[in-house]
């Protein structure tokens, strides 16, 4: 492959390792959190207030670890949520009174009250827009106040409610957030740009969530959601139905954006969240129809299996085989390859303690082993439990130079 330009190389190289074929050499792609602004002096909020103050780390990655698909960071826009008074996350500024060094967190509330469910299912589109969005950012309350069978009279006199100085404010507010938001993805395209530019293929920026997911994280809450598989199962499944309408949206989005790799997080999928029995009801087929429309688009579906997903590993089964990547935070790895090594790419291997707190040999022996028992075949890519924050960069290092000496398939 050396004649071909290092973005051939590596697209050609992790697309083999998905048809679970054995390519040059193991793939290498560890995936990021807050590793960028810990490990090369930014503070959250100068990186939150400029997603560009991130470049030169990113070009710093590149240099030195060559990734074959670089995930990029993210990081929400901080002006945009003080436009919005975000109420779903707490981050440095003003609004939270939190410094520039402390990270963003995310905050899970119940948007949707069980008083509620009927509402939503009857008008779902009119709940999320006067009940959820005004509780998931202040600055937007003033949602309440606008009825669309009004607005919709004949007479210009229904929208006298525009002029309402709450309702002004709030579009104010809206048009601000909307322009922050917009600076912000230009400065992320640019560097997806620039990272192309330079040989590397991004992944990260398109995200599509599964249906529960999406249900779970942004209208009911992750407990709430839990709770209804048990409490709830003939409206949870309605639910689910409707979030399954947003995928015509996240597919354009993300063929727009002329994404090959596609970020697929699982967040309430794991082992301890809710039973296998639950899992096949309620969690996998809305996940399988997203797969099965990426795949018809040409995407790869990267998909984060996150907490333990040892009990779920034959329902994974049921993709087309040699089109979708699994990574795992805590399974059974060997186990994993035993049931999904003819179906689909297995990544993960490395835990990310030990980028963290062991020392250099113990993450060169453990990458050796996970090579040596992974890797014949093919179909295997070499990444890391939990997202990277602050690491022993030795440790990293090392954990790279071995993957590209060691896991060569012609030695």
């Amino acid at each position: 492959m050396d004649f071909l330009p290092p973005i051939a190389q590596r697209d050609i190289r992790v697309q083999t390792a998905v048809s679970l074929h054995e390519p040059d050499r193991v793939p290498f792609i560890p995936t990021f959190n807050n590793f960028f602004q810990l490990n090369y002096g930014v503070s959250f909020g100068e990186s939150m207030r400029d997603v560009s103050a991130l470049n030169g780390a990113v070009d710093a990655v590149l240099d030195r670890f060559e990734p074959d698909l670089m995930n990029l960071p993210s990081v929400f826009p901080a002006p945009a949520m003080e436009s919005a008074k975000s109420t779903c996350a707490r981050f440095p500024g003003k609004l939270y009174n939190l410094g520039d060094d402390i990270p963003y967190q995310y905050i899970d509330k119940q948007l949707l009250k069980d008083e509620e469910f009927d509402d939503f299912l009857k008008d779902p589109s009119w709940f999320l827009f006067q009940k959820v969005l005004p509780r998931k950012y202040a600055a937007f309350e003033p949602l309440a106040m606008l009825n669309p069978n009004s607005m919709c009279n004949s007479v210009i006199y229904a929208l006298s409610a525009l002029g309402t100085p709450p309702v002004q404010e709030m579009l104010q507010a809206m048009m601000d957030t909307g322009a922050h938001i917009m600076e912000n993805l230009g400065k992320c395209a640019q560097r997806a740009v620039h990272v192309v530019e330079r040989g590397f293929i991004p992944f990260g920026g398109s995200v599509c969530m599964c249906p529960f997911d999406e249900y779970a994280d942004h209208i009911r809450g992750i407990m709430e959601a839990c709770m209804d598989c048990i409490e709830e199962p003939e409206r949870l499944e309605k639910a689910l139905e409707i979030c399954e309408r947003h995928f015509p949206n996240s597919i354009a989005s993300a063929k727009m954006q002329k994404a090959k790799y596609v970020f697929v997080p699982l967040h309430c999928g794991m082992d301890t969240f809710m039973s296998l029995e639950n899992y096949k009801r309620f969690y996998w087929p809305g996940l399988k129809k997203l797969l099965k429309l990426l795949i018809a688009e040409d995407m790869t579906p990267v998909i984060m299996c996150e907490g333990g997903y040892n009990s779920r590993l034959e329902v994974l089964r049921d993709v087309p085989a040699g089109k979708v990547i699994y990574v795992f935070e805590d399974v059974d790895l060997v186990k994993a390859k035993e049931i999904l090594g003819d179906v689909a790419c297995i990544a993960g291997g490395m835990p990310t303690e030990y980028l963290m707190f062991g020392d250099k040999q113990r993450v060169i022996d453990h990458t050796k082993r996970m090579i040596d028992t992974l890797a014949p075949g093919g179909g295997y890519i070499m990444s890391n439990t939990q997202a990277l924050d602050q690491v022993k960069m030795e440790n990293m290092e090392a954990w790279k130079d071995t993957v590209f000496s060691y896991g060569k398939y012609n030695k």
